[in-house]
């Protein structure tokens, strides 16, 4: 890793806090005097944690890792208790994956205007508004007494976590340097499992609670909206980087102080686009996203219909599967940036085959004949997915400028939904009514993860060019002027 060489960037003239607040000048940029690193060479030795996120502190990363958590506790209920509300509304297969198609679809489609407001107004005023959207829209839910209520309530609280993960993770890469951007981005994605491990035995403690009322998620989902709300309070205290930092393992670093310049939607968009791994990877995670939408739900189903588990058994499972992808991030985090700071073309390799691989591990377990059985090759398959894909978030802020970071993991997110959102629950579902056999409609899933893991591999030949690339930009894509 060469030497980041830092550049001044003056904050506009006048009163710089009113300007920048208000959008109404761009801010001067001056670019490095030396050259920034024409090839790519392994960074140093990764220096120990807490030094490498000593410059911002741990509370932005500690409040941003609470935000994620929380955000995950509410989607545990609706899979735990996906049966219980099935069964209440009369749904077949087909109508519940619809459903759950419908709200991941929708959270990730609001996900680009969002991404891309994210560039121009305060981030973390952001995500506290949007939590407290979802926290409302997760009590409704408990409300609803028809199918259509229900949807608009699941609706909302998808629209309400669209910010969570790219500008969380966008902020991230603005507060900590690219040598911890692995374990910082591997502890912000750890953050999921470990709510899926506390979400399912809350769920599970309120059916207990409740004597196993077929209605107890009625009081599911108010009750595990508290956590959200205390952690909105808490992150009443986190600001918007007064300087952001367009630094990744190729580019020096540059401060950025003052107003974005006037950068229109679709310009931005086109200098993402214009980055070849970004597109490979675009491609093949919107295929994959047909084995990832909506899979939680119909587990749950084959759970119950093949094995007779019931709602506390479920939340037992689900915990379990949600530690084995806690502890792929844990183990991970380092490992991945080991191998990405040696070689970004070969941790892009081993995350597209290790995808593939796992994907047809997956589709093959659910025919086991014991419930240990698939879960255990389950447990082992998620923990083999979670370390393999930890040096992903790491790859795509390293290729991206700095300010579009948010909007560029939005696109990704709309291409998940545009393959997968909707078509993906209701090619699963469809397939288990025909069949009768949910394991079924879980297998055939795997062509698509198998397609969408090869694509992304793809993505080697390409990713040290656009990293260098990145040398020449501004920290909005544009070319990098001289002072």
């Amino acid at each position: 890793m060469t030497d980041q060489i830092p550049a001044q960037v003056d904050a506009p003239a006048g009163d710089s806090a009113n300007e920048a607040a208000l959008g109404t000048e761009s801010p001067q940029i001056r670019p490095p005097t030396e050259s920034a690193g024409e090839t790519f060479r392994p960074a140093p030795k990764p220096l120990p944690f807490r030094k490498a996120i000593a410059e911002r502190g741990a509370y932005p990363l500690v409040v941003l890792v609470v935000l994620n958590v929380v955000d995950e506790i509410d989607q545990a209920a609706l899979a735990v208790f996906a049966p219980n509300i099935r069964d209440y509304f009369g749904l077949d297969r087909t109508k519940l994956g619809l459903i759950v198609g419908l709200q991941v679809s929708l959270l990730v489609l609001a996900t680009v205007p969002v991404g891309y407001v994210a560039t121009r107004v305060d981030r973390t005023r952001m995500l506290r508004a949007c939590a407290t959207m979802w926290s409302f829209f997760s009590t409704l839910t408990a409300a609803a007494t028809n199918v259509g209520i229900f949807l608009a309530a699941r609706i909302g609280s998808g629209i309400g976590k669209a910010a969570v993960d790219p500008v969380g993770k966008s902020l991230l890469a603005d507060y900590y340097p690219p040598i911890s951007w692995n374990r910082v981005f591997a502890l912000h994605n750890a953050a999921n499992p470990f709510g899926n491990i506390v979400g399912p035995f809350m769920a599970a403690g309120v059916a207990v609670a409740t004597g196993y009322s077929p209605t107890a998620w009625r009081w599911a989902f108010p009750l595990l909206t508290v956590p959200t709300l205390a952690t909105i309070l808490v992150a009443r205290r986190m600001r918007e980087p007064e300087v952001q930092m367009a630094r990744s393992f190729m580019a020096a670093s540059m401060t950025v102080t003052g107003a974005p310049p006037d950068l229109g939607f679709a310009t931005a968009v086109r200098r993402i686009v214009s980055i070849q791994t970004f597109r490979r990877q675009l491609v093949g995670i919107g295929v994959l996203g047909f084995a990832l939408v909506g899979v939680a739900a119909f587990a749950s189903l084959l759970y119950e219909e093949t094995f007779g588990i019931d709602e506390r058994g479920r939340g037992v499972i689900f915990g379990l599967l949600a530690t084995a992808s806690l502890v792929g991030n844990i183990i991970g985090g380092p490992v991945g940036e080991r191998v990405f700071q040696k070689s970004p073309s070969l941790a892009v390799r081993v995350v597209g085959t290790g995808i593939a691989a796992n994907t047809i591990i997956l589709a093959v377990g659910v025919f086991l004949p014991t419930i240990y059985l698939v879960v255990g090759v389950q447990w082992f398959a998620v923990l083999a997915i979670a370390v393999v894909v930890a040096p992903m978030n790491a790859v795509m802020s390293a290729i991206c400028p700095s300010r579009l970071r948010a909007l560029m993991l939005s696109l990704i997110t709309l291409c998940i939904a545009l393959f997968g959102g909707v078509l993906g629950g209701v090619l699963v579902g469809r397939i288990s009514d025909l069949t009768g056999d949910v394991r079924w409609g879980l297998a055939s899933l795997a062509p698509f993860g198998i397609v969408g893991g090869l694509l992304m591999a793809s993505g080697a030949n390409t990713v040290v060019r656009d990293m260098e690339a990145l040398a020449t930009k501004d920290p909005f894509g544009g070319p990098l002027q001289n002072a």
